[in-house]
């Protein structure tokens, strides 16, 4: 297992980021950096200034994978592009309402 740490790189309304804004993971990785399927069902913490924490779970949809929050099965998917998980690489997470935030890894470290 390991924990990531993702910092926003860009996002709407913030084309310069904010390092204050970020997602962690603890998921398993293959040797090759990649999100092993085992991850499916994995916590991921979304962590704001300005808003309550929000956490979701890892799902695995048409090969690549997804959040749904934890409130509820009912929840909309937050589509999360993962090939290359090491530090200065970059992570996309589609909102609900299509807007991407671009998110680059700054700490890949055992959990």
């Amino acid at each position: 297992m390991f924990r990531i740490i993702a910092l926003l790189a860009s996002g709407p309304g913030q084309p310069e980021g904010d390092v204050a804004q970020g997602i962690e993971l603890a998921v398993p990785l293959s040797p090759q950096g990649q999100v092993d399927p085992a991850a499916a069902g994995a916590l991921v913490r979304r962590f704001w200034p300005d808003r309550d924490e929000w956490t979701g779970a890892l799902e695995q949809i048409d090969g690549g994978w997804a959040l749904r929050s934890t409130r509820g099965a009912d929840e909309p998917l937050w589509e999360l592009d993962l090939r290359i998980v090491r530090p200065g690489e970059y992570v996309s997470l589609r909102r609900p309402d299509g807007d991407d935030a671009i998110f680059r890894i700054v700490s890949v470290e055992p959990a």
